[in-house]
């Protein structure tokens, strides 16, 4: 080989590394690009398509043009030319669009037509990275799309529900204002006056206004709970004696519905870690239910026993039952099965209050039911080892 030769090759070498090179460097610089969040991706897809020619083995006579289906990017002066190479892009495995480098004027044959067989694997890989970076844009897109669509929506219901609690807060002042004079107005009257025809038409006004009065207090309790501010404050607590304290309480009420409450306790119950103002309330609203809907049963259960961890306590009743399909919905606010619609005015909040208030024990409350053969209501508490109610207090809003 001649001294000619041998620089000839060196040439050659010396060419194919800098159009390497100059491959490696626009490759890069599309991915330096990439990285900058503060570029739109108009800027963007124009400083890549700048970048393109000089990558090219004929730098001068090279242009550039980046079509999607939205827009469209080229360098100045682009000229379509019957000198073109090309490429798709595809974003999630969909055509996209497509690159296109021209030469404005006829260039020597290389491996196709004017251009490098590897400026093809260039611009194929140009293409498969525009396509990744494309979607990872629309993804951020959409991403962002839908952040601040969460954000409104958010700000939207704290809004709503800042009416809502200022709402709650006015009605019950509304309604409790007169209503506490008259409670304490009938009961007086009723201790004044409590023989005779007056007597009982004092003590009905006086029923009548603690029954109204109780029913706000739910009400009032439901809103709480959602809200997670409701007042709680739990205890050790004997569940014997409390639910000896309950069926005490409630007998007379049992004994208006002609019911008999039957308690059945298993030896030493260990000490729950509850707040006994909200048990009570959840067990006088169970025993009301027994009472006022199947009452035709003549007598409920309570019973209380260990199971791992929790105190399990059920109150059961022997009247018609609940079907299947309306044990799913019974939890829910302001839901009342058919029979129990027809047969009361209430508010049908007593159930979902019972949830919120187990619930906020740490325990859980459900139904065992079979139509025909009564309805167990049956809930759980935490043992005072457990201690699975504290850290629930809410948030402390007052409403």
């Amino acid at each position: 080989m001649t001294d000619d030769s041998k620089i000839a090759d060196v040439y050659e070498l010396a060419h194919r590394l800098d159009e390497r090179v100059k491959e490696l460097n626009c490759l890069y610089g599309i991915s330096r690009l990439a990285e900058d969040r503060q570029l739109s991706i108009d800027d963007f897809l124009q400083r890549v398509v700048d970048i393109i020619p000089h990558s090219w083995q004929h730098t001068r006579a090279a242009c550039a043009r980046i079509q999607l289906t939205d827009k469209e990017v080229s360098t100045r002066k682009f000229l379509q030319t019957p000198w073109c190479q090309s490429e798709t892009i595809t974003v999630n495995g969909k055509y996209f669009g497509k690159i296109e480098v021209c030469y404005t004027a006829e260039m020597p044959a290389s491996g196709e037509g004017p251009f490098l067989k590897e400026e093809r694997h260039l611009i194929r890989a140009i293409s498969e990275r525009l396509g990744h970076i494309i979607e990872r844009n629309l993804a951020d897109a959409e991403l962002t799309k839908w952040y601040e669509e969460e954000k409104r929506l958010r700000q939207r219901l704290e809004q709503e529900i800042q009416w809502r609690v200022n709402f709650t807060r006015n009605l019950i002042h509304e309604l409790k204002t007169p209503l506490t004079s008259l409670v304490a107005t009938s009961q007086l009257l009723y201790e004044e006056e409590s023989e005779g025809k007056l007597g009982r038409l004092a003590r009905y006004v006086w029923e009548g206004a603690n029954n109204l009065n109780n029913r706000i207090d739910e009400l009032h309790d439901i809103v709480r709970g959602e809200m997670g501010s409701i007042n709680f404050n739990p205890k050790p607590c004997d569940i014997g004696q409390l639910l000896d304290d309950i069926i005490t309480e409630t007998k007379p009420l049992a004994e208006q519905y002609d019911m008999e409450v039957e308690i059945k306790l298993s030896l030493q119950l260990p000490e729950v870690y509850a707040d006994p103002v909200r048990i009570r309330q959840i067990l006088l609203n169970l025993l009301n239910n027994s009472f006022k809907y199947a009452s035709d049963g003549r007598r409920v259960i309570i019973k209380a026993s260990v199971r791992n961890s929790c105190v399990s306590i059920e109150v059961r009743d022997f009247g018609p039952g609940i079907g299947d399909l309306e044990q799913a919905q019974l939890f829910d606010p302001g839901y009342q099965t058919i029979q129990h619609s027809k047969r009361s005015g209430g508010l049908g909040i007593g159930l979902s209050l019972c949830k919120i208030l187990v619930e906020l024990h740490g325990g859980k409350i459900w139904i065992s039911d079979k139509v025909g053969k009564g309805t167990s209501v049956i809930f759980t508490l935490p043992l005072l080892s457990g201690k699975s109610g504290e850290g629930k207090k809410g948030n402390g809003e007052t409403v």
